[in-house]
């Protein structure tokens, strides 16, 4: 009887499908209404419970916020963001929001036509 050896991609959790060099997207469980996010280390999480749909829109999403962060525009820290040299606090603020300065060149260059 023969078996079947996983993927390296399946054992670490990446989605080969959605991911691109040196930009791995891993598959895991998110917060409520949270599908995606970008990691300063260049990588993505996606939620594993969206449709492909949903994971290939956030992960052209999350793309805009990774290149904030390498433009030096955008960073974070788990009580602030930071944003071309403002600080918002995370607590006061409706992560994912529109609103959002860095959210709206986000959306403003994914939204779909």
């Amino acid at each position: 009887m023969g078996f079947q050896l996983k993927r390296k991609g399946e054992i670490l959790g990446i989605n080969e499908e959605l991911s691109t060099y040196g930009r791995p997207v891993f598959e895991k469980d998110l917060e409520d209404g949270v599908i995606a996010e970008a990691n300063k280390d260049g990588t993505t999480f996606v939620n594993k419970n969206s449709s492909k749909e949903q994971k290939e829109e956030a992960i052209e999403h999350e793309e805009v916020h990774h290149e904030q962060m390498e433009r030096g525009d955008l960073d974070y820290t788990d009580s602030v963001v930071k944003w071309k040299g403002k600080t918002y606090s995370r607590t006061k603020m409706k992560e994912g929001s529109a609103q959002l300065p860095w959210e709206k060149e986000a959306y403003a260059k994914t939204k779909k036509k």
